[in-house]
């Protein structure tokens, strides 16, 4: 029986030697964010792919670097061979878990060959979370990886910060591959917030409109706050307008939206946009007093009448010049008409240009601070 014992023993020592294959953190290389660019449209190595990692070395009390992070560049002909590429001059493997975010050159996803390529490796690859958040640079993703944000931070880890926190839709609209993925397969069509830098200021603005995995051309930050809207994805957002020689300054706290899509002889859609908010700024005097119930509906007119423009203008450029439907339309009727949707779906590019539409925005301002 003790000789049993000893021989189990042996053998549990040899099966259960605890973590035999784990690595310590300061022998990985932690991929934060990655950018492509074009590099060779016709060779074999199309992409210019950059990799953004922290050092180790220099995080933590006792950090023993100063450099932040390293940013490495190479011609390959995908994401994921670009680190195959890097094992031959870093010392440690890459890691992917900790990937925040993908930055596509607006070269690259001009063809949608490309930009299906690099979406389908992403996807299918498990290490990758798919709450990776992407965005599109107007000239070189590399330069926006290598900017210098102000008050020495970590540039990527600012880029994905802004994108994580941002409550307000009217600069961009935050785009996860798993979105941006359901929203090819049920519309044909997305945005990803647009980044760009100026100097050596990075700025996040706006939105490329992509169609059919396919970069078709930009919408401003106005466009952009218009879409949400009628998507119901603002959170909160603060909009000013001219009113009375003076700027009226409005904060939304809450936005209800909705849409119906009636089908006759022509498709008709009915979009209703509510928001609830308070009055941030008005210079106020002897005529315009804030607390006179007929001085606050005025202001909210004013406000329903500029929304109501903004939106209007929105649908008027992705109809007429884009042919996208980034608002959802087809969206809507796929769940909520599926049999209508199923006759329409197939000719869909040539009905939206033509839907008219019936906008109807509802503001109310249920604050206006404490100055009278």
């Amino acid at each position: 029986m003790k000789k049993r014992s000893i021989i189990l023993l042996i053998l549990l020592t040899i099966f259960l030697s605890g973590c035999w294959d784990m690595v310590e953190i300061n022998q990985r290389l932690f991929v934060s964010s990655i950018g492509v660019d074009l590099y060779d449209e016709k060779g074999m190595n199309k992409y210019l792919v950059t990799y953004v990692y922290p050092n180790i070395n220099a995080i933590g009390k006792n950090a023993t670097e100063d450099k932040k992070k390293y940013t490495v560049s190479t011609p390959c002909s995908s994401i994921f061979q670009a680190g195959k590429e890097f094992s031959t001059n870093v010392e440690y493997p890459f890691y992917y878990k900790h990937l925040k975010v993908l930055i596509l050159a607006k070269d690259v996803i001009k063809d949608g060959n490309m930009t299906r390529e690099i979406i389908d490796e992403l996807n299918r690859d498990t290490k990758i979370n798919k709450k990776l958040l992407l965005l599109v640079a107007e000239d070189n993703a590399k330069d926006i990886l290598e900017s210098k944000p102000p008050q020495g931070q970590i540039s990527d880890g600012t880029i994905y910060n802004i994108l994580r926190d941002n409550r307000s839709a009217s600069r961009f609209t935050p785009q996860t591959l798993t979105t941006l993925i359901t929203e090819m397969d049920c519309n044909g069509v997305s945005i990803m917030p647009r980044a760009n830098k100026k100097g050596e200021e990075l700025s996040i603005s706006g939105a490329a409109i992509i169609k059919d995995y396919q970069f078709i051309g930009w919408i401003g930050e106005k466009e952009n706050r218009a879409i949400s809207l009628i998507k119901d994805k603002v959170e909160i957002e603060l909009i000013d307008i001219p009113y009375k020689d003076s700027i009226l300054s409005y904060a939304v706290t809450d936005v209800k939206s909705h849409k119906k899509v009636d089908i006759d002889d022509e498709i008709r859609a009915n979009l209703f946009v509510g928001l609830e908010g308070y009055l941030q700024g008005y210079k106020m005097d002897n005529h315009i007093n804030v607390f006179n119930n007929e001085v606050l509906l005025d202001m909210e007119g004013a406000l329903e009448k500029q929304i109501k423009k903004e939106i209007e203008e929105t649908i008027n450029l992705i109809q007429n010049q884009y042919n996208a439907d980034v608002i959802g339309i087809g969206e809507h009727l796929s769940k909520f008409n599926p049999k209508a949707w199923k006759e329409v779906e197939d000719k869909w590019g040539e009905i939206f240009p033509e839907i008219k539409f019936d906008i109807d925005v509802d503001v109310k301002i249920r604050r206006t601070g404490l100055t009278k």
